[in-house]
């Protein structure tokens, strides 16, 4: 009817529409409607996060600026103090200026102030935003199906975690059967790096995919396979960044949830590691040097090489020193 009267779509008859949707998917209660009802909700989340985002861009910008302007007007504030002290004959004026100047600064700093506070606001709902995308992407996981996380026995061992950067946002932009060839891609390389390697993979969330391994160099190797094959290439050419944290370390399971500090912190290096790298922690490092698989420089050959990271803070676990895991350099070459 919009189209037809040459008028616009206003934002209350769409959302009303999907209220509407979401009530009728929802009274369906069969898990197909739940799935896609999930969809949706994760959809919608993901855009009022992405505007959440804008907001903060926006509003940092011009905290930026006022902040700019407040340095403009404290630093002309010094100069006339300073200019009222030694020139007593323009001292009327000065005393104008500095009045005007003193007003100005007192507007900006509530600006400033009230900018700041929008701002925090802005971020609040952000990470609200994100934390609900999260808590959908684990329902619908679940809705999906869970697969032998249950079977998982505890202990020492490496554990990575592939990130898929912006995978909500591909979402979006692809159909249901473009998205769902698109996970059965990443499902059977992951089933083929198993068989090579023996690791474990747990599809713990549709856009995060987990494994363990026996070993540290098992699980460098099933790393690397992951980052060089060709699925990786696949979603980088969908602007889906791929990032892979490895550690090495006690790993707990109960009530078919993998979890412990290890789990944490490889969860945080596959959110800073570099696009389609490998990022281990120190743990990973020492194993692969104990099982004589890390090539170093003028001491032994091995499989794979290593090179440390800048120290960074990494929330939650403090201040950590990654180290960057890539194959041996050919001594032929």
């Amino acid at each position: 009817m919009a189209t037809y009267r040459g008028e616009s779509i206003k934002e209350e008859t769409l959302q009303l529409l999907r209220d509407q949707h979401h009530a009728a998917v929802e009274a369906q209660g069969n898990p197909a409607s739940l799935l896609r009802l999930t969809q949706l909700q994760l959809a919608e989340a993901d855009r009022k996060s992405q505007q959440s985002a804008m907001q903060i861009e926006v509003l940092t910008q011009a905290l930026q600026d006022r902040q700019t302007l407040l340095d403009d007007v404290e630093r002309q504030l010094r100069t006339l103090q300073h200019r009222d002290a030694i020139i007593e004959l323009r001292f009327e004026r000065v005393t104008e200026e500095r009045d005007e100047l003193l007003e100005q600064k007192e507007q900006l700093y509530s600006e400033v102030t009230a900018l700041k506070d929008e701002l925090e606001r802005v971020r609040e709902r952000a990470d609200e935003l994100e934390t609900e995308c999260a808590s959908l992407e684990t329902k619908l996981a679940a809705l999906e199906g869970p697969e032998g996380i249950e079977e998982f026995t505890p202990g020492l061992m490496a554990i990575g975690m592939l990130e898929m950067v912006g995978f909500a946002r591909i979402s979006r932009r692809l159909d249901e059967a473009e998205l769902v060839s698109l996970i059965e891609r990443v499902r059977g390389l992951c089933n083929q790096v198993s068989a090579i390697t023996g690791a474990r993979f747990f599809h713990t969330r549709n856009s995060d995919v987990t494994f363990v391994t026996s070993t540290a160099s098992t699980g460098a190797e099933t790393a690397l396979l992951l980052s060089e094959s060709e699925t990786t290439t696949a979603l980088n050419d969908l602007r889906a960044e791929v990032r892979i944290g490895l550690c090495y370390g006690q790993v707990y399971a109960t009530a078919g949830i993998i979890l412990g500090p290890t789990v944490s912190l490889t969860e945080r290096l596959s959110s800073i590691a570099p696009k389609d790298a490998v990022l281990a922690d120190a743990s990973l490092i020492e194993q692969l040097r104990e099982e004589s698989t890390l090539h170093i420089l003028g001491e032994r050959e091995g499989k794979y090489a290593a090179q440390v990271m800048w120290q960074r803070p990494v929330r939650g676990m403090g201040v950590v020193e990654p180290w960057l895991l890539v194959r041996a350099p050919d001594p032929q070459s």
